[in-house]
C-alpha cells in the first residue's frame, strides 16, 4: 500500500488499494506540544526544557543511518558532525580507518568513483534466489549445520514472493488499464494547459470544455487529495505498477546484483569493510535530511524547524536506499557510528527478511558494550511484528534480548483524526512505545520544510529525547536511557483504533509493551529523580 495513492484518487481509476490521508494539523509543530496545556498529544518539549533550565549540557553525537543528507541545508549545516581526525576533501585517509575523507560520515552505498547506488532490490527476492539451489526440497532437519536461521528466512522469503505474486496477479490487469487512462488524460490536459507539469491551481484556470470535463474533474480530485502535481502522482502510480509487474517475475527470475557491481563489493562477506565513498548528498537525501532535522535542527534560529535536542552533532551514515537494506551495510554502519563516538543511533528503516541478521545482532551487541542507544521505527504496514518479524530488532537469532534498543510505533492526535497512525506496525512484545509520527513538520533538502508521516519520523522523535537525556544526564547508561524513555511516557488509557482496521478498538497496551506515548518532560523528570545526588 502506497500513501501517495489515496482512496479518492485510486477509486477514480477503479483501484481500491490506498488509504485516506490524515487531516492536516492546525499547528505545524503539534508533536512538541503538551496535552494538558495545549490539548495536543505531543511530547511536552517546552516543559522538558523548563525542567532543564539552569543545567549544563554536553555535546552528543547522534548517528543517523539513512538515505543521505543535504550537508548544505541551513538548519542542519551548523550541527553536522565533523570527523576531528579527517581533513575534508584532500583525498587522503587521514585517520587511518580505511575510508577516505569521511568528514561528515560515510556512504556504504557508493562506488569508488563517487557514483551512488540508486536501485534497490527487495530482500525476499534476493534471499529466495540466493539459497534456492541449496535449500529447495529440504526441510529443517536436513539443513546443513549452522544454517537454520538462513533456512528459516529463505522459507519466509519464498512465502512472501508467492503472496506477492498472487496479489499482483489480481491487480495487474486493472493497473495496466488505468495506467493507460492516467497517461492519456494527463497528455490531454498538458496540451490544453500548454504545461508539462500542472497543479490544482492550473486546473482551476482551465475553461471546462466538454471534451475535457471528465479529465479535469478526475485530476482535480487527485490533486486535492494531497498530490502536488500531475508528475508526482504519475511517478508514484508508475512506481507502484512497476512493483506489481516485478512481483510477477520474482519467483522465476533472479535479481541483478546491482549493488555488488557498482560498489565493487561482495554483498555477503562481512570481513570486506573498505568500500563506499563520502558522497552523502547524492540520491535520496530527502529522507535522511527530514529525519535528522527532527532530532537536531538548530533551535531558536527563526528559520526552518527546531529540533528536539539542543546540543547534538549529526553523523550521517548512508546505508539504506528506501527498500530492504543489506544486513552487511547496516551492521557496518552501526559499528562505524560506535567507533566514531556516537552515543545515540537512529534507524528509520526496516524490512521483513534478514538472512544475515547475526551480523546486525553482533553490531547491536557491540553498541551495547560501548554504551550506545539505538532507536528503530517499527514500520509502516499496519502489521503485528510479534507475528511477522520486522528487522532490525532487539531479539537475536539465538533468542537473547539486547536492552539498548527501542522499537517505536507512530502515534497521532485527535485533531488529526486518530491517536495511532493507521499505517503503523505494532506488537505487544516487540514494540516498546509509540511517538508522534503523523503529519510531522521537518526540513527538506535544499531550504524549506514539509509535513511527513511514518514511523521514520516517530523514531527520530524518540532518538531526539534520548539525545536530550544523554546530553543533560551524561552519567546515565544506555540501558537506563532506554528504560526511562519506556517508563516515563504518557500512559494512554483510552481505546485507540487498531492499525489496519477502521473501527476495531484496543488499548495501546495491546499494541506495545509499555502502553505509552513518548514524553520528553516525563523522561527528564524521571532522569532528575534517578540522578539526584549523583
Amino acid at each position: 500500500m502506497k500513501k501517495w495513492m489515496t482512496v479518492t484518487a485510486v477509486l477514480l481509476f477503479g483501484i481500491n488499494i490506498g488509504e485516506a490521508q490524515a487531516v492536516k494539523p492546525k499547528i505545524k509543530d503539534w508533536h512538541y506540544l503538551d496535552y494538558r496545556q495545549d490539548g495536543y498529544r505531543g511530547i511536552s518539549l517546552n516543559q522538558a526544557y523548563a525542567l532543564l533550565q539552569g543545567r549544563k549540557s554536553t555535546p552528543v553525537i547522534v548517528a543517523v543511518i539513512d538515505s543521505g543528507i543535504d550537508t548544505l541545508q541551513p538548519d542542519l549545516k551548523p550541527v553536522l558532525w565533523q570527523n576531528p581526525k579527517e581533513i575534508p576533501n584532500n583525498n587522503i585517509d587521514d585517520d587511518g580507518n580505511g575510508l577516505v575523507d569521511d568528514y561528515h560520515g560515510w556512504n556504504y552505498l557508493g562506488a569508488p568513483d563517487g557514483e551512488n547506488l540508486s536501485v534497490s532490490v527487495s530482500d525476499d527476492w534476493r534471499t529466495y534466489h540466493r539459497f534456492k539451489e541449496q535449500f529447495e526440497g529440504k526441510d529443517s532437519t536436513s539443513v546443513a549445520k549452522g544454517q537454520p536461521w538462513q533456512y528459516r528466512e529463505w522459507k519466509r522469503a519464498h512465502q512472501k514472493l508467492v503472496d506477492s505474486y498472487n496479489s499482483a496477479s489480481k491487480l495487474i490487469g486493472n493497473l495496466r488499464e488505468n495506467w493507460e487512462l492516467a497517461e492519456r488524460s494527463n497528455t490531454i490536459l498538458k496540451k490544453a494547459l500548454n504545461k508539462e507539469v500542472f497543479t490544482l491551481k492550473d486546473l482551476d484556470s482551465l475553461p471546462v470544455a466538454d471534451a475535457n470535463r471528465q479529465w479535469i474533474g478526475i485530476w482535480k480530485k487527485i490533486l486535492e487529495d494531497g498530490q502536488t502535481t500531475n508528475a508526482g502522482f504519475l511517478k508514484g502510480f508508475g512506481d507502484y505498477k512497476k512493483e506489481q509487474e516485478d512481483n510477477l517475475i520474482k519467483l522465476t527470475t533472479p535479481p541483478e546484483d546491482v549493488r555488488g557491481k557498482l560498489l565493487q563489493d561482495d554483498d555477503y562477506d562481512i570481513t570486506k569493510t573498505r568500500y563506499g565513498n563520502n558522497n552523502l548528498t547524492g540520491f535520496s537525501g530527502y529522507h535522511g535530511t527530514g529525519v535528522s532535522s527532527v532530532i537536531g535542527a538548530v533551535r531558536n534560529n527563526g528559520t526552518g524547524i527546531d529540533g528536539i535536542a539542543d546540543n547534538v552533532k549529526i553523523m550521517m551514515i548512508r546505508g539504506i536506499l528506501g527498500k530492504d537494506e543489506f544486513d552487511k551495510d547496516v551492521a557496518l554502519a552501526i559499528r562505524y557510528a560506535v567507533d566514531h563516538g556516537a552515543t545515540v543511533i537512529n534507524m528509520s528503516f526496516g524490512k521483513y527478511i534478514s538472512p544475515d541478521k547475526r551480523w546486525v545482532d553482533d553490531a547491536i551487541e557491540y553498541a551495547l558494550s560501548k554504551d550506545v542507544v539505538l532507536v528503530h521505527g517499527s514500520g509502516n504496514d499496519a502489521a503485528d511484528i510479534d507475528q511477522d518479524d520486522h528487522y532490525p530488532n532487539a531479539y537475536t537469532i539465538d533468542h537473547r534480548f539486547l536492552p539498548n534498543m527501542l522499537q517505536v510505533g507512530a502515534s497521532g492526535d485527535a485533531s488529526l483524526g486518530t491517536l495511532v497512525a493507521g499505517f503503523s506496525n505494532y506488537g505487544k512484545k516487540k514494540v516498546d512505545l509509540f511517538a508522534p509520527g503523523l503529519e510531522i513538520h521537518c526540513a527538506i533538502a535544499g531550504d524549506g520544510t514539509q509535513m511527513a508521516s511514518g514511523t521514520s519520523l516517530s523514531s527520530p522523535v524518540v532518538a531526539g529525547i534520548a539525545a536530550l537525556l544523554r546530553s543533560y544526564f551524561p552519567k546515565l547508561k544506555a540501558t537506563e536511557v532506554v528504560d526511562i524513555i519506556k517508563r516515563s511516557g504518557t500512559l494512554l488509557e483510552e481505546p485507540v483504533v487498531k492499525p489496519g482496521t477502521t473501527d476495531e478498538k484496543v488499548l495501546l497496551s495491546e499494541l506495545c509493551s509499555s502502553g505509552r506515548i513518548a514524553n520528553a518532560a516525563g523522561a527528564v523528570r524521571m532522569a532528575l529523580e534517578r540522578t539526584s545526588g549523583k
